[in-house]
């Protein structure tokens, strides 16, 4: 999971999303913009005039989709679903927020559905509405989720790669999303709602995030003999591509935040050093 770059929605979808924002801000209160918000995004697609307008969301959060279009959270799916970082049902008032948008897969975003929670001290204060509940705002409070759009969820969390330790022991990865070292209860208490809830360590993509780390070892090394070898920069600049194209690059952001403790690793980008700097996310 890494921080999402941004960019600008065309004028005039963003026009758009505006007017149908305004229709739902427009309710008498909250559970009647509640229902105006849910009504609308079933009607997202029915003009004309939407449907360029959603196309045109898709078409930039794919743009600002980390590596090949792959799921914002997890990484490991592709992304299909324009997913409300704050649930629109809970935050009416966001349902058509542009800043609110992340391209997501189903997997990832059918379980957080409407689960939510806001920071309290140095807990969470969790709350979801089910259908037979009454329809009353969420506690007041900053979001516990990670907003990979306004934050750096490596500020966070960190992979359990494995490695050697300083005093020599080998220890296999687990491959899971950890809260990293030295944060705060407050941090900490976010990192683990937000790997709780939209599952971040599911069985398919711990397996996942362990072929991708020898996937990137073989590229990397693949890389490294190319440069060694003088082989020319419009090859090289293709091989860096293959690798930032590749699906997980949170394992390849941990493995040069890791590499004192990977010794393969460290000695393929002690030969290759640019790869250290390589932007993982687009511009």
């Amino acid at each position: 999971m890494l921080r999402i770059a941004h960019r600008e929605l065309s004028q005039a979808a963003a026009a758009v999303l505006a007017s149908v924002q305004a229709l739902v801000n427009s309710g008498v209160d909250y559970p009647a913009r509640v229902r105006l918000a849910d009504e609308q995004w079933d009607q997202k697609t029915s003009t004309q005039v939407k449907v360029a307008a959603f196309r045109a969301v898709r078409a930039t959060l794919s743009q600002m989709c980390i590596g090949s279009v792959r799921c914002g959270y997890c990484e490991d799916s592709l992304a299909e679903q324009v997913e409300h970082i704050l649930p629109k049902s809970l935050h009416p008032d966001r349902a058509f927020d542009w800043h609110n948008y992340l391209y997501a897969c189903g997997p990832c975003n059918r379980p957080k559905s409407n689960r939510y929670g806001v920071v309290r001290g140095s807990e969470i204060v969790e709350f979801m509405r089910r259908r037979s509940d009454p329809i009353v705002p969420p506690p007041q409070g900053d979001s516990a989720l990670i907003n990979p759009r306004i934050e750096d969820p490596l500020d966070f969390l960190e992979l359990d790669l494995g490695g050697v330790t300083p005093d020599g022991d080998l220890l296999e990865g687990t491959f899971e999303l950890l809260p990293r070292d030295g944060l705060s209860l407050k941090d900490r208490a976010r990192a683990q709602f937000t790997i709780k809830v939209v599952g971040l360590n599911r069985e398919v993509i711990r397996v996942s995030r362990a072929n991708a780390m020898g996937g990137f070892r073989a590229r990397l090394h693949e890389y490294v003999q190319h440069k060694e070898r003088g082989s020319a920069q419009d090859k090289l600049e293709t091989l860096r591509d293959d690798i930032l194209m590749t699906p997980h690059l949170t394992v390849f952001a941990e493995l040069r935040r890791q590499r004192n403790f990977l010794p393969e690793i460290d000695d393929l980008f002690a030969r290759a050093p640019e790869a250290t700097t390589w932007p993982l996310i687009p511009g």
